[in-house]
């Protein structure tokens, strides 16, 4: 893992902007898996602002979401599809072929994680990972657990994960997600882990003491072989 420090949010936005400008002027269909969540929401503003200034560099890159909260609908304010339309996908006008994206909100849930698995296998891998670090330790919603799971999977949330959102527990059953497995995540030719946000000293603390355990599935990504970590000393 290359761990670098930043002093400012937006210092390391522009940082993890500017890698993802630099991969695609190598790879113009590079295939990215999109995070949601405060951590991305600067790096996006900044791919938008490249495209200002380079209109064709993002013409040919392929999109996937990350995650995807149940319970609510997709077209709720608080969803992840909500939020990628409005950060990502409008700003660099990724149109509907080249995104791939799921609903957690259907009755056959096992096959539509199937069928973004199989989807996911036929583009990938995927050559860019967005991920930011849960309170908990979790990345996407690969929580904490005896065991974390390989594939596209349906994920119970932790309570630390649905506390920003009371109608996210609503339903009647358990606050749950869909989300990329750990395989996924792993077999990703580059990550780019945001580590940004309050809250997530401990965390932090114990990624850094480079302890491997399904208790913090961030950990996991000791063992991957190409992962900028940009940490945001105010979170420290």
């Amino acid at each position: 893992m290359n761990i670098s420090y930043f002093d400012t949010y937006d210092e390391l936005s522009q940082k993890a902007a500017d890698i993802i400008a630099s991969d695609l002027k190598v790879k113009k269909n590079l295939f990215f898996c999109a995070a949601t969540g405060g951590s991305p929401t600067g790096m996006y503003a900044q791919m938008a602002k490249v495209k200002k200034s380079e209109p064709t560099l993002f013409d040919q890159m392929q999109v996937m979401k990350m995650d995807e909260w149940g319970i609510i609908p997709s077209i709720h304010p608080d969803s992840c599809e909500s939020y990628l339309q409005k950060h990502l996908l409008a700003p660099l006008s990724i149109p509907q072929e080249r995104y791939l994206t799921f609903d957690p909100n259907i009755s056959n849930l096992s096959a539509e994680c199937a069928r973004v698995e199989q989807e996911m296998e036929a583009i990938g891998p995927i050559d860019i990972c967005i991920l930011g670090l849960g309170k908990n330790g979790h990345i996407a919603f690969n929580e904490p657990a005896d065991y974390l799971q390989r594939g596209f999977h349906k994920a119970i949330l932790a309570p630390t994960t649905t506390q920003h959102d009371p109608s996210l527990n609503e339903g009647k059953e358990p606050a749950f997600g869909l989300c990329l497995g750990m395989s996924g995540i792993m077999q990703s030719k580059r990550i780019i882990f945001l580590v940004t946000g309050k809250g997530k000293q401990e965390a932090i603390k114990m990624i850094l003491e480079r302890k491997i355990t399904t208790q913090w599935p961030a950990s996991f990504l000791w063992m991957h072989g190409n992962v900028d970590c940009l940490i945001d000393r105010n979170s420290l």
